[in-house]
């Protein structure tokens, strides 16, 4: 019976015109690739890049190895994305790139180490959110500080009209608001 479930499902898989779905049935080398960045087992990707891996590879929300590392906090797995052609400019499915991803984490030295690979600091996703709204927006104020000196616009606004500014005075972040009001922010 187990052998049928199987058979079905595979069958089922190949038979889908969507990629992204067949990679959520069936377990492939993308998600196996992707679940060990997620984990931070460099030496293992890498392994997995010289035996062909693509740097660039993504889930089924548009999320490439870039981001999972830079989310995660994992320098010396961007680095190695970096070396093997990651481009730093993609984005997942709702317009969010890998410095969108670290600075909603928080993650200081992947936002610095994407800045230093050249990801723009003004990128907004599909609703305008820009990599400064959303560290204001969450309280992080080291990856507020690296973004401006990286010349983010500090009066962006999303598609509400807010700007970052905004965003952290409604969370009642003293810090940032401080930080911003110094750059210009409205």
């Amino acid at each position: 019976m187990k052998r049928y479930a199987a058979a079905l499902l595979c069958a089922l898989a190949l038979a889908l015109s969507s990629a992204a779905l067949r990679a959520q049935i069936l377990q492939t080398p993308d998600a196996d690739f992707l679940e060990l960045v997620k984990n931070g087992r460099t030496e293992e990707v890498s392994r997995s890049i010289t035996r062909g891996q693509s740097a660039n590879t993504s889930d089924s929300s548009g999320r490439t190895a870039l981001i999972y590392a830079a989310n995660g906090g994992y320098i010396d797995m961007i680095q190695l994305l970096a070396k093997s052609k990651a481009n730093v400019r993609l984005k997942d499915r709702e317009g969010n790139s890998a410095l969108y991803w670290a600075a909603a984490a928080g993650q200081e030295d992947s936002v610095e180490a994407l800045l230093q690979l050249g990801a723009p600091p003004n990128d907004a996703n599909r609703i305008g959110t820009t990599p400064l709204m959303v560290a204001a927006r969450r309280g992080h104020d080291g990856v507020v500080r690296l973004l401006l000196a990286a010349k983010a616009e500090v009066n962006a606004t999303d598609h509400t009209g807010r700007t970052a500014l905004m965003w952290a005075a409604e969370n009642r972040n003293t810090v940032i608001p401080k930080l911003l009001k110094e750059a210009g922010g409205r």
